[in-house]
C-alpha cells in the first residue's frame, strides 16, 4: 500500500472519520515502531485511549515486550519492507492485562518517492474462534469428553458473532444463531435451502464446490480463506471462513466457521482509495498518476504509438483566495477537476500535483495537433466564468504539453518537458499552451 506518508495520511484518516465507524482495530506506526494512528477499535480491542496509545511504541501490546515484537519484525520486517501485505495470528495482551488473539492483515506504508514510511495493520479479535478450533481438535480426538465442552463453545461463539454451520451430503445440517444474523436467513430456511453453496456469490461458488471436494476426498491443503456470500436479501457481504472436516459422522461432514468481515474490506478499499487520490479533489493523486505515466510508457512503446503529457497551472487563481478565502478557492479547484475530467476521456489519467497544478496523461494520441487541439479545448473548459456567491471570476491556464516519444522516452524527461513548455507559456502571456520544441 502506497501512502503519501505515515503521519500525513494518519492524520489525514482520523480528520475525516474514515476509519472510527468500524470495530476492527486500525493501526498505523513509524519506521520507530511508534503508534502515529490508533482508531475506535483499537481501544475497543486493546483498552488504550487514543491518547494515550498515540506516540507509543507498538510493542507493548506483545506479551513478551520489545523482545518478542523484534523477533517477530526480524522475520517478517523485510518482507514487509519489500512491498509484501502479510497476514499474521499471535496473540496480544491488553492494558487491563488480559490476552486477545487477534487475526493481523499489515501492509507497508511509503511516502510520495516510495521509501518505506512505516506500518498499517487491521486486526480483528478472533480469540473466540482461536477457542472454538482448538475445542474442535480436542474434540477430534475424544469426542465422548468435549461434547459439552463444545456446545458451550458452540454458544459462546453465536453470541460472539462468529458463525457456524455443519454441511453433509451437500447441504447444511446446522446452523447457529450468528450465521444466521450474517445472512438473514432464519435457521428453518438455512436448513431448507438444496445446497450450501446458495449462500455463495457466483463469483466465488466455483472455487467454494471445488474446494468442498477436495476436503471430502481426504486433500490436505490451506483450510482458511475470504469468500463474498449473498444474503436473503441479495446483499454482498465478505466473510472469512475456517474449515475443518468432522470425525466420528456416519457420513462426511464439513464444519465452516465464518466471520463478517465487510467493514474492514471496505475500510481497506477505503484506505487504497486515499492513498491514491487528491482528497479535495477525487482526482488522481502524484502517486497514482507516475504509476499511469510509467504504464502508459510500457504500453506505448509495446504498441509504438504515442500519448501526450499536458502539464496545466491556473492562471488568476489567487484573486479567489484573497477575495473570498480558502473555502471558495477549494469550491473552484472542485470545479476545475470537473472541467478537465470533462475533457477526456475515462482511459485518460488527471491528476492534481500541487495547489493549483493540474497533469492530463492523454493516451492514443496521433500527433502534436492532436495534442494541441486537446490543450486548447483544457484552456477553453477553464476559462468559462466561475460563479462564487455574489461573485464572477475568470480563471485562466497555461498549459505546457510533451508528447512520447518525440520529447522524452521515460517519466523523468517528459515531466521536465512539459513543465518546461508549461513556464513558456507562463513567459507568452498565460492563458495559452506551448508545445515543447
Amino acid at each position: 500500500m502506497t501512502l503519501p506518508s505515515a503521519n500525513s495520511t494518519a492524520t489525514s484518516i482520523a480528520d475525516r472519520g474514515v476509519l472510527d465507524g468500524i470495530l476492527e482495530s486500525v493501526i498505523c506506526v513509524d519506521l520507530e515502531g511508534r503508534i502515529t494512528y490508533w482508531n475506535k477499535g483499537a481501544e475497543l480491542l486493546y483498552g488504550y485511549p487514543r491518547e494515550e496509545a498515540i506516540g507509543r511504541h507498538f510493542s507493548m501490546l506483545y506479551p513478551g515486550g520489545r523482545e518478542e515484537e523484534q523477533a517477530l519484525m526480524q522475520e517478517m520486517g523485510p518482507r514487509l519492507m519489500g512491498g509484501e501485505r502479510l497476514e499474521i495470528e499471535g496473540w496480544r495482551v491488553r492494558k487491563d492485562g488480559r490476552r486477545v488473539f487477534i487475526h493481523l492483515a499489515a501492509s507497508p506504508l511509503t511516502d510520495d518517492a516510495g521509501r518505506p514510511a512505516g506500518l498499517v495493520g487491521f486486526a480483528l479479535d478472533i480469540t473466540a474462534r482461536k477457542q472454538a478450533e482448538d475445542a474442535l481438535r480436542e474434540r477430534e480426538k475424544d469426542l465422548s469428553e468435549q461434547n459439552a465442552l463444545n456446545q458451550a463453545m458452540l454458544d459462546a461463539q453465536s453470541e460472539a458473532g462468529v458463525g457456524q454451520i455443519v454441511i453433509e451430503a451437500g447441504r447444511i445440517v446446522f446452523c447457529n444463531d450468528a450465521i444466521c444474523r450474517i445472512t438473514d436467513y432464519s435457521p428453518e430456511e438455512m436448513l431448507l435451502l438444496p445446497s450450501f453453496l446458495d449462500l455463495c456469490h457466483p463469483a466465488d461458488r466455483e472455487r467454494v464446490a471445488f474446494n468442498h471436494q477436495r476436503r471430502l476426498s481426504g486433500e490436505s491443503f490451506e483450510n482458511r480463506y475470504d469468500i463474498s456470500i449473498v444474503t436473503r436479501f441479495g446483499e454482498r457481504r465478505e466473510v472469512e471462513i475456517a474449515v475443518a472436516t468432522i470425525a466420528g459422522r456416519e457420513q462426511p461432514a464439513v464444519l465452516v466457521v465464518a466471520v463478517d468481515i465487510t467493514d474492514r474490506k471496505l475500510a481497506e478499499e477505503r484506505v487504497q482509495y486515499l492513498a491514491l487520490h487528491d482528497s479535495l479533489t477525487g482526482l488522481a493523486n502524484r502517486v497514482l498518476f507516475f504509476d499511469r505515466l510509467n504504464s502508459a510508457i510500457a504500453r506505448a512503446r509495446r504498441l509504438q504509438n504515442c500519448f501526450a503529457l499536458l502539464f496545466l497551472d491556473l492562471d488568476d487563481f489567487k484573486p479567489i483566495n484573497d477575495t473570498l478565502g480558502h473555502d471558495a478557492g477549494d469550491l473552484a479547484l472542485r470545479g476545475v477537476a470537473e472541467r478537465l475530467r470533462s475533457c477526456v476521456r475515462e482511459s485518460d489519467t488527471v491528476a492534481r500535483v500541487g495547489g493549483d497544478e493540474f497533469i492530463l496523461l492523454v493516451n492514443d494520441v496521433a500527433n502534436a495537433d492532436a495534442a494541441t487541439a486537446i490543450a486548447d479545448k483544457v484552456i477553453a473548459a477553464i476559462t468559462e466564468p466561475v460563479r462564487l456567491d455574489d461573485h464572477v471570476f475568470t480563471l485562466g491556464a497555461s498549459v505546457g504539453v510533451a508528447l512520447y516519444p518525440d520529447h522524452g522516452m521515460d517519466a523523468d524527461s517528459l515531466m521536465q518537458h512539459a513543465d518546461s513548455a508549461m513556464y513558456g507559456a507562463k513567459r507568452l502571456g498565460k492563458n495559452r499552451r506551448v508545445l515543447f520544441r
